[in-house]
């Protein structure tokens, strides 16, 4: 990747693959953690089949905001006008909206809690991307990428547990993955 040094890209690359310190229990404290969904029944499925559009939100926001951050480390330019900022939080928007309208069976509410989660922090991504995306520092990197991290790690844990929900790690997006090879420039 042009402008990021193996050294900044390698440590933004650690940054991604951290996961937070946020234990299962404390995310949905109400909501036991599914036992076995071997068996999915029709609400729970009509629930499934009516989350996807609005997961696939997150999901998209989630990368945009990912690939802003990576502008900006990549760039060190300010970026909290970047079109991309208002297409993730429209696509935010929207999904919250869907989120809203769908009914909850039981087996789905532990799922839920993560999605919910997921929404939040996610709008904290946002806010602190509109706040900080400004400076041209670390700090405002780590500020807007811990919220980003929860989302994830809220849109993981929702992955598993109900079927049909996709999410990639992080840890394995291409600029991760390019960060871990050696500059071609070096080795020439």
């Amino acid at each position: 990747m042009r402008g990021l040094s193996e050294r900044n890209g390698r440590k933004l690359a650690d940054r991604f693959s951290e996961p937070p310190a946020l234990p299962l229990a404390d995310a949905a404290p109400d909501v036991p953690p599914p036992d076995c969904i071997a068996q999915i029944d029709d609400a729970t499925a009509a629930y499934v089949a009516e989350m996807r559009a609005p997961f696939e939100g997150l999901r998209q926001a989630e990368a945009q905001l990912a690939g802003l951050l990576v502008l900006a480390a990549a760039t060190n330019q300010a970026i909290a006008a970047h079109p991309m900022l208002d297409m993730a939080a429209d696509a935010v928007a929207e999904a919250a909206d869907g989120i809203r309208s769908i009914t909850i069976p039981p087996r789905a509410e532990h799922h839920h809690a993560h999605v919910l989660q997921a929404l939040e922090a996610l709008r904290l991504t946002i806010a602190a991307a509109r706040r900080c995306l400004v400076r041209r520092d670390a700090a405002t990197i780590d500020a807007v990428l811990a919220p980003l991290r929860q989302a994830h790690q809220h849109l993981l844990w929702a992955t598993g547990a109900l079927p049909g929900f996709e999410v990639v790690a992080l840890s394995q997006a291409c600029c991760a993955q390019h960060a871990a090879l050696p500059d071609r420039r070096e080795t020439q």
